[in-house]
């Protein structure tokens, strides 16, 4: 048995204060944190860089800058302590908003072509790299209000209604693209989600926070506590990996479909049809997790993503009529299974933040836990690009693509890393974690 302490984030927060902080971070994100997810999560994006000409590895990139950008807070978190976290979070996140429409007024003026595509990239990195350098003190602000008993629930509620309003916004962007659609049109798209990221920023502005004093840098302490905190690495390197695995079944996937056959249009709505399970799940994801804690929503999860991803590859032998369908429940189930992964992610972090050096503990987490999301995607990316990427696998009676390996390799690691569960810690509503072994810390 392990126990920490987890004191209370919202002691300086009248119970008025916290309800109103929570009422604004639902709004903020139900209203404009698309943009990240359509460069993360949605066809949109790798779709749009192949209609510019570019190729598989930078089709995937978007979606590995947006994880990879996230090591900008660690150095931020570092050397920098707002005294007013939602006045930098606006300013961050506006500025992010402005080069981006930039970028993309620059793209939608040039031909397709490698450049366009580069300028594409440039603007995506840079958008991101500020909307990360002020979501360094993202986390550190909702720990502030959020009360620990509920969390869970919180973090439910919050991402089901972000995910419900992605849903509507990616099934609406799905049917204005089209079969085969002209460039401007994904930056229409794009234009749009990138404004509502604009009108997000006076909800972020209303959000309390605890009254503090700055206080003295001191990362070489925050990191020495990180680096004592045995139960704390364990679980970044198991979820690292958890991540890594998951993501050959994520963006890939359009990818995979791109080869299957599937117009632009229908590519879209079936990826974002992954939304819905993440609503479905999150809807008792947030209660459950308070109740049975974390280890068993890993659990399932391995399960769960190790039955898709052998899966997928069945589903590319089988007629157009019926792959569309089955890929769909696919990332329906799969949508799921990541959103109370993450959210069981969100409920370790939470639970072994201190109460000092929060922004640096935090950053360095959450970076090195998405370290495994973004390389996924690069590496099939690379994959695909290369000499093997064309090649066909005979297994028995089947010849595989090179993308239908990579499938059955991360169901076969998926459940290879299930081995390291006894070793990460039980984290529940309250407070208390538990261990299946000991760990000295």
């Amino acid at each position: 048995m392990e126990s920490m302490t987890d004191p209370s984030p919202s002691a300086d927060l009248t119970p008025a204060e916290r309800r109103t902080g929570m009422r604004n971070i639902y709004f903020s994100q139900v209203l404009g944190a698309h943009l990240f997810m359509f460069l993360s999560a949605s066809a949109i994006m790798p779709l749009f860089v192949k209609r510019l000409g570019g190729s598989d590895l930078q089709a995937m990139l978007p979606s590995a800058f947006v994880s990879l950008v996230t090591f900008a807070q660690v150095p931020v978190a570092m050397f920098i302590r707002p005294l007013n976290i939602p006045r930098f979070l606006v300013r961050c996140w506006a500025t992010s908003s402005a080069v981006m429409l930039v970028g993309l007024a620059l793209v939608l003026a040039r031909a397709p072509g490698q450049a366009t595509v580069m300028l594409l990239l440039a603007a995506i990195l840079a958008s991101q790299l500020l909307l990360q350098i002020g979501g360094t003190f993202w986390f550190p602000l909702l720990h502030d209000v959020v009360p620990p008993e509920q969390r869970g629930r919180f973090f439910g509620t919050m991402r089901a209604l972000w995910y419900s309003a992605y849903l509507v916004l990616g099934v609406a962007a799905g049917m204005f693209l089209g079969q085969n659609p002209a460039p401007w049109k994904f930056t229409v798209v794009l234009s749009v989600v990138t404004v509502l990221q604009f009108l997000r920023e006076p909800f972020v502005a209303r959000i309390p926070q605890r009254r503090r004093v700055a206080d003295a840098f001191d990362w070489r302490a925050d990191f020495a506590a990180v680096w004592r905190n045995r139960s704390l690495l364990v679980f970044l390197g198991y979820f690292t990996l958890l991540m890594f695995l998951a993501g050959f079944i994520g963006q890939p996937t359009v990818l995979y479909m791109r080869q299957l056959g599937f117009s632009t249009g229908h590519n879209t709505v079936i990826y974002a049809m992954s939304a819905v399970g993440n609503v479905l799940s999150l809807l008792v994801a947030g209660v459950l997790l308070d109740r049975v804690g974390t280890k068993r929503v890993f659990r399932w999860v391995h399960l769960i993503l190790c039955a898709l991803a052998g899966s997928l590859v069945v589903a590319g032998e089988l007629p157009a009529t019926v792959a569309g369908p089955l890929i769909t429940g696919l990332l329906i189930a799969s949508g799921a299974a990541l959103a109370s992964a993450n959210l069981a992610s969100t409920a370790q972090i939470f639970h072994f933040a201190p109460e000092q050096g929060k922004p640096f503990y935090m950053s360095l987490s959450v970076a090195v836990t998405t370290l495994g999301s973004a390389l996924a995607p690069v590496c099939t990316g690379a994959l695909l690009d290369s000499r093997w990427g064309g090649q066909v696998f005979v297994l028995g009676r089947l010849d595989l693509s090179a993308l239908q390996v990579l499938f059955l390799l991360a169901a076969a690691g998926l459940l290879l890393a299930m081995g390291l569960l006894p070793l990460v810690s039980d984290v529940r509503a309250g407070g208390a974690a538990e261990l299946e072994v000991t760990a000295r810390e």
